[in-house]
């Protein structure tokens, strides 16, 4: 076995075993306090790669669930204000049937024709009022226009104008059916897309979470070689003076 005084060989070597059980403490350190295990491009590049374009795909579903949510919320509405413009219709078909009665007179036709007035009113107002976010969801007034046809003066005109309201609740029926269509559809996106972002969640969880029980497992080892190292080194160290101590006895 070969001494040397100048260069202590054994004494680099464990202070390099020494200084890198640190820094593996230092990093178990940092992984704990932070619960990821990747905290820097320099822990792993292609790690930290996957784990930022799951984390972006799941912000993006994050967002597009969002959007998805306010549309249904317009539908929401939209198909509220439907609904109530349903009940005013039909609130008008019953004055039309009513006009259809033979033994009314000049004036009680007249009576009608101003409450249908009244309830065309109400349901302009109605369609005027349907908005989201500034959003008029109603401006073309489905069914307002051929309502507006109506004429209950005389007994031949209620006919067709008992046509016009069926016609116009017709139109009515038939968009809430496409709003209830659309809703579920989206209903339908939105539960694709919050699984698209669970997993993606889950992935770079995977890739960049720390798992403790592993980290602790490495820390103890790196603390155990830390302390074999500051022994090995300090065993090193006394190295010279052992022979610096045989040549001394030899002379």
């Amino acid at each position: 076995m070969s001494f040397s005084i100048n260069t202590n060989i054994a004494a680099q070597r464990s202070l390099n075993t020494l200084n890198n059980s640190s820094q593996g403490i230092n990093s178990s350190v940092e992984r704990f306090a932070t619960g990821s295990k990747i905290n820097r491009g320099a822990d792993d590049a292609s790690g930290m790669m996957l784990s930022d374009s799951l984390g972006s795909q799941a912000r993006s579903a994050g967002q597009m669930i969002s959007n998805a949510t306010n549309d249904i919320s317009r539908i929401q509405i939209a198909d509220g204000a439907l609904g109530e413009a349903s009940n005013i219709m039909q609130g008008i078909r019953e004055k039309v049937i009513q006009a259809s009665s033979d033994a009314l007179s000049s004036g009680d036709r007249s009576a009608i024709q101003n409450d249908i007035a009244k309830s065309l009113e109400s349901l302009g107002q109605l369609y005027d009022g349907a908005e989201f976010n500034g959003q008029k969801l109603l401006s073309d007034r489905p069914g307002l226009s051929s309502l507006s046809q109506i004429d209950v003066s005389s007994l031949e005109n209620t006919e067709n104008s008992l046509k016009l309201v069926d016609d116009a609740m017709e139109t009515t029926s038939s968009l809430r059916s496409d709003y209830g269509s659309r809703q579920n559809q989206i209903s339908s996106d939105i539960n694709q897309l919050g699984t698209q972002m669970i997993n993606s969640h889950q992935s770079a969880s995977t890739i960049r979470d720390v798992d403790f029980a592993e980290e602790s497992m490495n820390m103890k080892t790196m603390e155990a070689l830390r302390s074999a190292g500051m022994f090995a080194l300090s065993q090193a160290n006394t190295q010279p003076k052992n022979v610096m101590s045989l040549l001394g006895a030899m002379s």
